[in-house]
């Protein structure tokens, strides 16, 4: 959970430094990137824990196996991750930060405007120069850092203008904010499928098929093993790539038991990623926007074999997306309506989440949810079951939300809808208009930041 907030969190930041439309150059504010040097080892233990010691630490005739006690929190205890969470937390509210109450990973300093997202080590500011500097000073007298620089308008040298972070690629331009996933998952993909001298590309990450009966054969063991690993590692690309995440979704029910079919189904995606390995969402500036804008769809029993839908969404915060999904429904839905209505359900909670995280960095917005079905809006519009007697009550929340005006649902049209690209393979041109919609750009080449694809 705290992964998906500082990871939601970090593009919320990101989102806010592009939202600065026509100020004045030298008041625009900057983000800063500080790493924390060996994080666990500035934490002090909070348990009592011994480790065996390597055999360098003996002294020369000592036999036997030596432990020693931990002072400092070490990687691979339990606990580590905690303890620092504590130490970073502590940090931050004693030189005057408040925390999140959505995300831990969040703090807001007022009196110096200055906004903070940790994840891990890594620690993402917004501000001007000048806090920047008080809150590098501040941090240096408590852990041994390593300043990765700044990003923004003023800054003197051109190679500056790009940072990595968690080896992802931002960079500030004319055009604002680019925000670039970590190719290399795609070049390995590529080649992994021994597809990097192969001449056939693909426009979409994959197509409705029917599987013969060879394609329902189950993969050997050696082949089972590397389909899961390559579909493990387009799962992590997926999430910051929405034009893939409707494809890998459908890799990864596969995981337990994949088939002829499966692998099949994987190349395509390999053939995909080829044409489109580098991709690119732009946070282009803009007004501070006063509302979250969540699309959602279903696809009403798209699976074949188990009748159950897809749910996707997207959420925009003007025109940046900060998240986006594709995700089979866990029950069963027995109409059309239904599903729609589980989809903005899942939608509307997903909005809920991102503006708590914005109000922790005391931005307040307003949700809109946008669907194409009509039924599933009547749904949550009225009150109590009516006549669909099925729905668990605890989906009926939204009702509550839509009826007090903290969400406000929308009609739109199935060919306006964003969210139309993650519950089903779609035509080229679709996924086209989907990317435009959502700020993405598929690129050539490599950045000089990217880092090198594993050997």
């Amino acid at each position: 959970m705290r992964t998906y907030t500082s990871h939601a969190a970090k593009k919320a930041l990101i989102a806010l430094a592009a939202c600065q439309k026509g100020v004045e150059p030298h008041k625009l504010k900057k983000l800063g990137l500080v790493d924390i040097r060996k994080a666990y080892f500035h934490v002090q233990i909070k348990r009592l824990i011994y480790v065996e010691l390597p055999e360098e630490f003996c002294e020369p005739g000592v036999c036997g196996k030596i432990c020693g006690r931990l002072n400092s929190s070490l990687c691979g205890t339990r606990d580590a991750a905690s303890n620092w969470e504590d130490c970073y937390m502590d940090f931050a509210k004693s030189i005057g930060f408040e925390s999140g109450l959505a995300s831990p990973c969040v703090f807001k300093h007022k009196t110096r405007k200055l906004w903070l997202t940790v994840h891990g080590d890594d620690f993402t500011l917004l501000g001007s120069d000048h806090d920047l500097n008080w809150f590098e000073a501040q941090i240096k007298e408590k852990f041994e850092v390593k300043l990765r620089g700044r990003l923004g308008p003023g800054v003197k040298k051109e190679e500056d203008q790009s940072i990595r972070i968690l080896n992802r690629i931002i960079e500030w331009n004319e055009d604002g904010l680019w925000y670039e996933a970590d190719q290399r998952h795609a070049e390995i993909l590529v080649r992994e499928l021994e597809l990097e001298g192969n001449r056939v590309k693909s426009e979409v990450p994959g197509e409705k098929v029917t599987y013969s009966e060879e394609d329902e054969e189950e993969l050997p063991p050696a082949e089972i093993k590397k389909y899961q690993a390559l579909v493990a590692r387009a799962n992590y690309l997926a999430q910051d790539r929405s034009d893939i995440q409707y494809a890998v979704k459908e890799l990864a029910r596969s995981m337990s038991c994949p088939t002829r079919g499966s692998w099949r189904s994987l190349v395509k995606l390999g053939k995909y990623l080829k044409t489109h390995t580098r991709c690119s969402y732009l946070y282009k500036y803009q007004d501070m926007p006063k509302e979250l804008t969540i699309w959602t769809d279903t696809d009403y029993a798209g699976c074949k074999r188990s009748r159950k839908s897809t749910s996707g969404g997207v959420v925009m915060w003007g025109d940046h997306i900060i998240k986006s999904w594709s995700k089979t429904q866990s029950v069963i839905a027995l109409s059309s309506g239904e599903a729609e209505y589980y989809g903005m359900v899942k939608g509307a909670s997903e909005g809920l989440g991102i503006q708590s995280v914005l109000r922790d960095f005391e931005i307040n917005v307003m949700l809109t949810l946008k669907s194409d079905a009509s039924a599933a809006i009547a749904i949550a519009s009225r009150r109590g079951l009516g006549k669909v007697r099925h729905i668990e009550v605890c989906q009926l929340w939204l009702q509550e939300k839509v009826r007090s005006g903290e969400v406000k649902v929308v009609k739109v049209g199935t060919d306006e809808n964003v969210a139309d690209s993650l519950t089903k393979y779609v035509s080229s041109e679709i996924l086209r208009k989907h990317m435009r919609a959502t700020g993405q750009l598929a690129r050539e080449g490599r950045h000089r930041l990217a880092p090198a694809a594993e050997c």
